[in-house]
């Protein structure tokens, strides 16, 4: 039997001396792994089709146990992004971010439209790559279920504090005034904390600015085509940047190497 299917490539994997493993991300099947047969020649004609970052077409059909690739017909390649190291370490880093959330039979129709969307931006260069990262991020966040909650402190309850930090192991925002009590709370919740690791936790309530705020709140509550549609000032940017990727790293408990591999280029 055939199947068609459209998807997002996500890896290539060497199987054998001939033929490649390619990691997909569908709508409708979630990430699926497909064999490429021939592709390590340079003559293969689905080699557009199966580089990273492309969006394709492809009939498959069903061998041992696997699913083959027949035919490709590839729709769009970002290609820019390929042209720059710092676009290209970021559409890496956003592709081992799905390939680790992303599993078999799980439909994702909207985190699959974020990704492409995202990639589109990084390639035209819609937005600064910064903001790109920090929506893709908070947005991925809202899609699989722990977007933070910014609306009022978790506290006391408070939306007009004078001054606001964000809890980076709860996930929501605190005022100013309830901060040391967030902290002693979890502390309690250890068996026992010394000097050094009260000043990792306290490094994970920091304070933030109501136009970062702002700009999450927005992220997470706006219609998926408008996820770009705000701005803010030059100087808050670095911040909500940190807020963004932190609280998904933090929710993903991994450590990636392509986000290393960004920062790193992003500091040349």
């Amino acid at each position: 039997m055939l199947i068609g299917i459209k998807g997002l490539v996500l890896k290539v994997i060497p199987r054998t001396e001939s033929d490649r493993l390619i990691v997909l991300f569908t709508a409708e099947r979630g990430k699926i792994t497909v064999c490429a047969k021939g592709t390590r020649s340079a003559k293969s004609k689905l080699l557009p089709c199966i580089e990273p970052f492309s969006y394709s077409e492809f009939v498959l059909y069903e061998k041992d146990g696997y699913f083959w690739i027949r035919e490709g017909l590839l729709i769009e390649n970002f290609y820019k992004i390929r042209e720059d190291i710092q676009k290209l370490a970021l559409a890496s880093y956003f592709c081992e971010v799905l390939d680790l959330v992303v599993y078999e039979n799980m439909e994702e129709v909207e985190l699959l439209r974020l990704a492409l969307n995202s990639l589109h931006a990084i390639a035209t260069d819609l937005r600064p790559l910064a903001v790109i990262k920090a929506v893709f991020e908070m947005r991925a966040s809202l899609l699989l279920g722990f977007a933070p909650n910014v609306e009022r402190c978790a506290h006391c309850g408070r939306r007009d504090a004078p001054s606001l930090c964000f809890s980076l192991m709860d996930g929501e925002i605190v005022c100013g005034d309830c901060r040391e009590k967030t902290l002693k709370e979890y502390y309690a919740t250890q068996h026992s904390v010394n000097a050094e690791e009260e000043r990792r936790y306290a490094s994970q309530v920091y304070l933030i600015s109501e136009n970062v705020r702002e700009a999450v709140r927005y992220i997470i509550t706006c219609p998926p085509d408008k996820i770009y549609g705000f701005t803010m000032p030059e100087g808050d940017l670095a911040k909500l940047a940190k807020l963004c990727e932190d609280h998904l790293v933090y929710r993903l408990e991994k450590k990636l190497k392509t986000l290393e591999f960004y920062h790193e280029v992003s500091a040349l």
